[in-house]
């Protein structure tokens, strides 16, 4: 047995890793020498198999590996029940070639009449022999088929996934160029003035806490208006931020600060409120040198059962660095 056979084998009895599988699929679906090759392997396989022909070891591979599917154990009964037939036609004209020759009155009596049995005789093992060979290559054609429309099917399932991730991407990038839009409407608008939800910083030297108060305009709003400023004066040494919220909606939150130009301050999983009458509440308190002059945005996301994240909101405020 040739190498090349020796991976046919080992293929009919799924013995191949799935690359060497793929690789040899794509080979004989490429070249029809290799596809007839297979057949024909396959072929004498079973009729090995059939016969009794195969080694102790290789019958049991063929038992354990390609007597997996009914179609392939009707294809072996089917060969086995031909064989007998076959052997026992090849017996039977073996007697009548025995009596023939024996026979001389009959061969000069009726020549002709022999030679159209013999000619019947061809026709009918050939066209037995053709009959196994013609209905595998058409359940192996069925197969092929729905192998290649399962490939159709994933290539267009994954076609699919890039157009959504792509029209995902697209809208996160709108949504951002929104964002920036909005940020350089309110600078133009109007110079930053307290809000109604700052806190006054105390004076130079007199606390080392800058505190500022947060209040989002709704549940998963963007707050659009003039942003509050946060003034950190000489000296201080933390700077605590604090988000309320009208609702509680969700066990967990995730919340992200970051810089206008995309620098993440920091980004804190499973944060709980502080619940009261009015509402919910965050408190972040961090070292006054992690803030520098300029805007910034307190982004909170609210964690479901499901494990995704829902936009809850998102804070704009700017920081004053004395």
């Amino acid at each position: 047995m040739t190498d090349s056979d020796e991976m046919i084998t080992r293929y009919l009895f799924g013995e191949l890793s799935d690359l060497e599988q793929t690789q040899l699929e794509q080979h004989y679906f490429a070249d029809a020498q290799t596809f007839e090759r297979l057949a024909e392997v396959e072929t004498d396989l079973v009729d090995s198999y059939a016969r009794g022909r195969l080694s102790p070891q290789m019958r049991e591979r063929f038992e354990r590996g390609y007597l997996v599917s009914p179609g392939r154990r009707a294809r072996v009964r089917f060969g086995g029940a031909l064989a007998a037939k076959v052997d026992q036609i090849a017996a039977s004209r073996s007697v009548d070639e025995s009596r023939l020759k024996n026979t001389s009155r009959w061969r000069l009596v009726s020549p002709l009449t022999g030679g159209r049995r013999v000619l019947a005789f061809s026709m009918a093992v050939a066209l037995m022999l053709l009959a196994p060979v013609c209905a595998w290559l058409f359940i192996h054609n069925r197969r092929l088929q729905q192998d290649l429309a399962r490939t159709r099917d994933a290539q267009t399932a994954e076609q699919q996934r890039e157009r959504a991730a792509q029209l995902q991407l697209d809208s996160e990038r709108t949504r951002t160029q929104e964002l920036t839009a909005e940020l350089e409407r309110a600078r133009a608008e109007a110079q930053p003035t307290p809000g109604a939800s700052e806190i006054p910083t105390p004076a130079a030297g007199s606390a080392a806490i800058a505190s500022l108060v947060l209040m989002p305009a709704g549940i998963r709003g963007v707050d659009t208006g003039t942003p509050p400023t946060l003034v950190i004066p000489p000296g201080t040494q933390q700077v605590r931020l604090q988000l309320k919220l009208k609702e509680n909606e969700y066990q967990n939150y995730q919340a992200v600060l970051q810089s206008v130009g995309g620098q993440k301050i920091f980004n804190r999983r499973q944060v709980k409120p502080l619940v009261n009458k009015s509402g919910a509440s965050f408190v972040f308190t961090l070292p006054a040198s992690t803030f520098e002059t300029g805007d910034y945005i307190l982004s909170l996301k609210g964690s479901t059962r499901g494990g995704e994240l829902d936009d809850v909101s998102q804070s704009l405020f700017r920081v004053e660095k004395n």
